[in-house]
């Protein structure tokens, strides 16, 4: 029963995060967010130190931090609320969370064939690549169904 809870919660989060998937696409400005957000509505550095309550030295300071990359998530927070904006955090796989399991599953299948079959071919027992790969498909099922702790391992 588990099993199921698990496979709905990754539905559920793979859902809601399908609508970030389409901002990957968008680049941060050269100078960062909060530069182009804060240049756009007119405000100096000066006027958004003020309203953060922080120096000018600071506002600059994070703000090329932002650009560079290296800006805590808490600071970036002060600069979106000093800006009247929402800071929105997420993290986006690449593909749905089901597809990386599948992928992984198939992972591990394919070196546990590949071994299989390498000493059957020193025994001249091989196996047809259309074999192989039904038997990496069944055994990738089988993986995904009884998910073991060492899944993730390498």
């Amino acid at each position: 029963m588990s099993q199921r809870f698990d496979s709905l919660r990754r539905r559920q989060l793979d859902h809601s995060l399908a609508s970030f998937r389409s901002l990957k696409a968008i680049q941060p400005p050269e100078g960062g967010w909060a530069r182009a957000i804060r240049e756009s509505l007119g405000m100096s550095q000066r006027q958004l130190a003020d309203r953060m309550g922080v120096s000018k030295t600071a506002v600059h300071s994070a703000e090329r931090n932002e650009a560079r990359g290296t800006l805590k998530l808490e600071s970036l927070q002060a600069l979106a609320a000093g800006l009247d904006c929402d800071l929105v955090y997420a993290l986006v796989p690449r593909d749905s969370l089901e597809a990386s399991l599948r992928k992984r599953a198939q992972e591990l299948a394919g070196k546990l064939v590949e071994a299989v079959s390498a000493s059957m071919e020193l025994e001249e027992q091989g196996v047809a690549d259309e074999e192989r790969r039904r038997q990496v498909e069944e055994l990738a099922s089988e993986l995904l169904a009884k998910r073991s702790a060492d899944f993730w391992d390498d």
